[in-house]
């Protein structure tokens, strides 16, 4: 389980978009360069994009659960670690972490008729994976408000920004969500939900 949520954390702080930390100053917002791309045939959602990333766990406040990380190049990041992770003591400072990330597929989808951008209303851990997934990989399901950034209905696809700040662009899992994203525009308000696949493993 540790394995599975560790993932999950990494995978967020890491691939999809984070704030640079300046000294005392969050200054921008990057999206790190994945080290590796592949693609994996996963049961029940077709080619799925597999996103490798490497980073150095720097330090932890876990009061505030401010985490700090550092890439290859040096650059830092801080993100706020969610519940899910736990006690951030488990983390080693200066270990570091392979991360691997495979948006997975919309699964529902419609217009919001309330909520804000970025407020996830649900989000679970699937301990077992689900069948056909890497080896390695813990699956979570994320139930989220947010605004389309690009609806592509010719591909089955949308982007949105995820609860971190980061884009995705997922497909949709079968007929009945293909055929709910004819029905919406880019820069509609909307509650999608969607799987997304996530491993780490630590390097001491």
């Amino acid at each position: 389980m540790m394995s599975v949520v560790r993932g999950m954390f990494a995978a967020v702080a890491l691939a999809a978009g984070l704030v640079q930390i300046a000294p005392g100053t969050a200054v921008a917002q990057l999206r790190p360069t994945p080290a590796e791309v592949d693609t994996v045939i996963v049961q029940g959602a077709g080619q799925i994009t597999v996103l490798t990333y490497k980073a150095k766990f720097v330090s932890a406040d876990p009061v505030t659960r401010r985490v700090v990380l550092e890439d290859p190049s040096g650059r830092r990041w801080a993100v706020i670690a969610p519940p899910l992770l736990g006690d951030l003591t488990f983390f080693r400072n200066g270990e570091t972490l392979i991360i691997r990330v495979a948006p997975g597929v919309v699964t529902a989808l419609g217009k919001a008729r309330q909520g804000k951008p970025g407020e996830v209303m649900n989000e679970v851990a699937l301990d077992a994976g689900l069948p056909g997934w890497p080896e390695g990989f813990g699956v979570r399901e994320v139930t989220l408000t947010t605004i389309f950034v690009t609806v592509d209905k010719a591909a089955g696809t949308v982007t949105f920004e995820g609860p971190d700040g980061g884009v995705r662009t997922v497909r949709a899992a079968n007929d009945k969500v293909l055929a709910d994203l004819q029905q919406v525009q880019p820069g509609d308000l909307a509650q999608i939900t969607y799987l997304e696949g996530l491993a780490v493993n630590a390097v001491r």
